[in-house]
């Protein structure tokens, strides 16, 4: 099989939806969100709707598929974006406050909040924090919002490719990329070069509600997930 990166286009959302879909139908911290949420135990619905206005920001957000060169089919998808290319947000002063500080500050749960909307919380707070020490003011850098591939086309060199495209970007501009991790896309981030830098743990257990995990017909613990934070360097020029 041979594919060719090239960039996407909105009429690749549903395909794009579907691929995310199958791939994390095996996630543990989707799986456990998702039945919260009232799906069926082992139920995954995983929409790109909120990608829709990003295809009319090409300057900020790349977004590319994988496809078969003799069928035509989207094998994955990566959606990259780039902050602060364009030298419009400045460091900052000695003494001055990001502007983003407010959106980025832990907002309280509600008070009929679901054990399941703790762990919403602490993941959310967890990755704005790296968000915004990542994306920081002055400098620019690459991360990754999304990525999946196939799970019928994976171990192809498919999520190689897609991570190269981005990683080639970087060399060329000197920057480094970064990305919030599942456990299950860990070790693709770690053949592309990206190194651990940071890590939130969770025992999943901790907010099932006394839900088990239906896992080929048994009843098993959820047990304990990590999400790693990944940054990837760029190949210093000869």
């Amino acid at each position: 099989m041979t594919f060719s990166i090239i960039p996407a286009v909105v009429e690749d959302i549903p395909r794009f939806s579907e691929i995310s879909t199958a791939a994390f139908t095996t996630d543990s911290h989707t799986l456990i969100k998702e039945h919260a949420d009232g799906l069926p135990m082992g139920t995954v619905e995983m929409s790109h709707d909120w990608w829709f206005p990003l295809f009319d920001q090409p300057e900020q957000y790349v977004i590319i598929k994988a496809v078969d060169n003799t069928s035509g089919k989207i094998l994955g998808m990566c959606g990259w974006g780039k902050w602060n290319f364009d030298q419009s947000k400045p460091a900052l002063t000695e003494g001055e406050e990001d502007p983003r500080a407010e959106s980025y500050r832990p907002k309280p749960l509600p008070a009929d909040h679901k054990p399941i909307d703790i762990l919403k919380k602490i993941v959310s707070d967890d990755r704005k924090k790296w968000e915004m020490k990542l994306n920081a003011r002055g400098g620019k850098n690459m991360y990754i919002f999304g990525i999946s591939v196939d799970p019928l086309e994976q171990r192809k060199g498919v999520g190689s490719a897609l991570l190269k495209f981005g990683t080639d970007i970087c060399d060329a501009h000197q920057c480094y990329a970064w990305v919030h991790s599942s456990m299950t896309g860990y070790p693709a981030f770690r053949k592309a070069g990206f190194k651990e830098i940071g890590r939130l743990e969770v025992n999943l257990d901790d907010y099932a509600d006394g839900v088990k995990w239906m896992k080929d017909g048994k009843e098993e613990d959820w047990g304990t997930y990590t999400f790693r934070y990944c940054k990837y360097d760029p190949k210093l020029r000869a």
